[in-house]
């Protein structure tokens, strides 16, 4: 899994005055809103007893502890001892990490890794123009992905050939064969735009039957995705004047539970009594696509490709695996291995920026990193 990362840790409106706990790459964070309404996000561990500070409360913009009432600001530092009275002076080592938050699109975005503001890559505003326009409607969703890794949902996300064997509304068994179209590299991603047989009238339901073309041939559907914030976005053209952009960011529960964030901007059936219809459409294939990935074998990406049998048509995943290890090399990954095997007996955490600056002194170890010139291929999983 990768660090140095923004991930969604919750909608902005599950984020309130009270804890919230958010579980990220295999971790536990804690979330709230100061008196002036700031999310903030930091490690959920009690530097004390390990004590989950999701449990306790907030008081006068500091988190305490519901073991033993330690208290600490949002910056990570301890700020209150109880077991030792007032009008002391508090170790400086009394600290958790605190991480950086963005709120963009709705979402609460959190950086988990040490690299300072500079450095750190940009969230992709690919989706914002749509959310406030007048001529999309736009709605969102979220799905859990149990037992699925979130390289391999995203391979399944970047996957051509597959929609006609699993997506009942828009995949056609009648044109199977893959258009193999160019690949555009682009900052932590690839971008590609493909046209495909338009599937049969027939498969569609609801009022979206009612509108679209009895006659159309093919539609145009414009592929992005991007290693910040484990993004995609899709822009489908069912005709030239009938249009929908989805928009999806995962973020890794842990190996083998991902949670995915999305939107679907419509320019049609704009009314809200529409809402209902589409949204079924989408989770139906969220459900399709989770009900294939789950069963795939084995659970975690191969790590190298002479261990399947691929083909041409395969080369937006292959693309989407690349840009994997890419980030991974630049910026770093847990090691799973190691990770896995001091998890029952030691707390760890991500590094966060405090720790590039000052780096003496902290309580709870951070995560095992894979070799940055490893050359396994899937070692970032």
């Amino acid at each position: 899994m990768l660090i140095n990362n923004w991930y969604v840790a919750a909608r902005a409106h599950e984020v309130g005055s009270t804890p919230f706990k958010s579980r990220m790459l295999g971790l536990d964070f804690v979330l709230f809103r100061d008196s002036t309404g700031k999310a903030h996000c930091m490690s959920d561990m009690c530097c004390h007893r390990g004590g989950a500070l999701h449990r306790g409360q907030i008081n006068s913009d500091h988190i305490a502890c519901p073991y033993h009432g330690w208290e600490f600001n949002t910056g990570g530092a301890c700020t209150k001892i109880p077991a030792m009275g007032d009008g002391i002076t508090i170790p400086k080592r009394a600290r958790i990490d605190s991480y950086p938050v963005e709120e963009r699109m709705g979402l609460v975005w959190v950086f988990l890794g040490d690299m300072a503001e500079e450095e750190r890559p940009k969230i992709p505003d690919w989706y914002e123009p749509f959310l406030n326009s007048p001529d999309w409607r736009v709605i969102t969703y979220d799905y859990l992905y149990s037992d699925v890794n979130w390289v391999r949902l995203g391979e399944n996300s970047t996957d051509t050939a597959h929609p006609a064997f699993v997506h009942k509304a828009f995949g056609n068994r009648l044109s199977p064969k893959a258009n193999i179209v160019p690949i555009q590299d682009m900052p932590y991603g690839a971008k590609t735009v493909r046209e495909r047989a338009a599937p049969p009238i027939a498969n569609k339901t609801g009022a979206i039957a009612k509108i679209l073309p009895t006659d159309r041939k093919t539609t145009r559907v414009t592929l992005e995705f991007s290693m910040v914030g484990i993004t995609e976005m899709l822009y489908q053209e069912m005709t030239t004047e009938i249009t929908q952009v989805l928009f999806s960011a995962r973020t890794p529960i842990d190996e083998y539970n991902t949670r995915s964030y999305g939107f679907q901007a419509r320019n049609f059936l704009m009314e809200p009594e529409h809402d209902a219809e589409r949204l079924k459409g989408l989770l139906q294939a969220a459900d399709e696509d989770h009900n294939i990935v789950r069963f795939v074998k084995p659970k975690l990406t191969p790590k190298s490709t002479t261990e399947e049998f691929l083909i041409e048509a395969d080369g937006m995943e292959l693309t989407y695996r690349r840009k994997v290890q890419e980030y991974a090399r630049k910026f770093g990954a847990i090691d799973r291995d190691a990770f896995e095997r001091a998890s029952p007996s030691q707390i760890m955490v991500i590094p966060s920026p405090l720790r590039k600056t000052d780096p003496k002194g902290w309580v709870h170890k951070t995560v095992p990193l894979q070799n940055a010139g490893s050359s396994e291929v899937m070692a970032a999983e």
